[in-house]
């Protein structure tokens, strides 16, 4: 799976960031100044592509520390090996929070991520894709 773009419309400090990524780069690096972001970005892809964690667990760190809960929102395009896209969103709760990519955000399959993520699990992707 690859990453085209983020865009973070409502989530931790952003609104309305956009990040694109070059579609022929084998590697992205994300850099900048202390408290720029970086961190809530990798968290945010996270969250993106396996849901916000149950914000009554023990150390979860809000999201919602500019936004309220329910207004979070991240999207994203991707593109899967095989070569199929999928523009998506996704919003804090725990029902049909993967949400079509448009102004009707119509909920998306629970399943629609697993031909990008396969059986990757969220603390895996953080490990093997993510340095923080």
């Amino acid at each position: 799976m690859r990453i085209l773009r983020l865009n973070l419309r409502r989530y931790g400090p952003f609104t309305d960031k956009h990040l694109h990524f070059r579609t022929d780069a084998r590697l992205h690096l994300v850099y900048g100044a202390n408290e720029a972001g970086k961190s809530s970005a990798l968290m945010a892809i996270g969250d993106l592509l396996f849901g916000f964690p149950d914000a009554r667990l023990r150390n979860t760190k809000s999201r919602d520390f500019v936004h309220e809960a329910g207004a979070l929102r991240i999207g994203a395009e991707i593109v899967a090996r095989n070569g199929t896209a999928l523009r998506f969103r996704r919003r804090r709760g725990n029902k049909n929070s993967l949400l079509a990519d448009d102004l009707y955000e119509k909920a998306l399959p629970d399943d629609a991520l697993l031909p990008f993520v396969g059986m990757l699990g969220r603390h895996v992707f953080e490990r093997a894709f993510g340095l923080d």
